[in-house]
């Protein structure tokens, strides 16, 4: 009998002791936060896809999928310019850990590049698309106070940052672990700012872009809107930020929005606050 209390007492602490673990601070396995359910029509607008490979000039890949039904004139527009070979020698000319990483607008000695602006094809600008700024979301970049100024700039996620949803043109995502582990990689590059051109959290060590190659000709992809071109009005070139802080891309104040909107900016005549 005494032998059977002992045994009972001995799992009684044990248990005790289990159950204590969260309370005495070891490490517990926490849940992930729940996310919006992928509606039905977003579902619909992103089972057709495009496959695309961004490939460094290091030989390291970011494989993507593009979504020509969710936002074909962005689709389209990344297709032409990707075939034409203008992204060949471009740069990710602006890094921000926790955020994003940016690129498609400069060459390796920071000359600007040019081309037309496209519609933005997001909810603030009347057109139904859903996508969410998660991780690995491929997105354009805008001048913040004109929704129809996207022309070849894109970024992509590091981090989920609901704050960009509906007033940017999300339109593909990165499509595996490994490509996810690159723009991380480049998330780790040393930036500084170079005042000559006015940009910030530039990599010291320029990350270029060999090609952009893609599954699919700008013909194959359905034209449902046009181009606008705004000539020489657009000299295409980043507002300077005078925000260095690192976002964790899942709660962002009016005040940093603001400075995210000067970041994704295309021109130097856009305001900044």
């Amino acid at each position: 009998m005494k032998r059977i209390l002992i045994s009972l007492a001995l799992v009684l602490t044990a248990l005790t002791m289990l159950c204590a673990c969260d309370n005495a601070g070891k490490p517990t396995v926490t849940p992930e936060p729940t996310k919006k359910p992928m509606s039905e029509e977003l579902k619909r607008l992103v089972q057709n896809t495009v496959d695309a490979t961004i490939t460094l000039d290091n030989g390291d890949e970011i494989n993507l999928e593009l979504y020509p039904d969710l936002a074909p004139d962005t689709v389209e527009n990344f297709i032409s310019l990707a075939n034409e070979g203008f992204y060949d020698g471009t740069i990710f000319h602006r890094v921000i850990p926790g955020f994003v990483i940016q690129g498609g607008g400069y060459d390796e000695d920071l000359n600007a590049l040019k081309t037309d602006t496209i519609v933005g094809e997001f909810t603030s600008n009347g057109f139904i698309n859903e996508l969410s700024h998660d991780r690995g979301v491929i997105s354009m970049a805008r001048v913040s106070n004109d929704p129809d100024s996207a022309t070849s700039q894109f970024f992509i996620m590091l981090e989920d940052t609901p704050a960009l949803d509906g007033d940017y043109a999300a339109f593909g995502k990165v499509k595996d672990d490994a490509s996810l582990a690159v723009i991380d990689d480049i998330a780790m590059e040393r930036t500084g700012s170079v005042a000559s051109v006015g940009l910030e959290d530039v990599p010291v060590s320029p990350i270029i872009i060999r090609s952009i190659t893609v599954s699919a000709s700008d013909s194959e992809v359905p034209k449902t809107k046009s181009k606008k071109s705004k000539d020489d009005e657009d000299i295409f070139t980043i507002d300077a930020d005078d925000d260095d802080k690192e976002d964790n891309g899942n709660d962002i104040s009016d005040e940093d929005m603001k400075k995210f909107e000067d970041i994704f900016s295309n021109s130097k005549t856009s305001p900044i606050s």
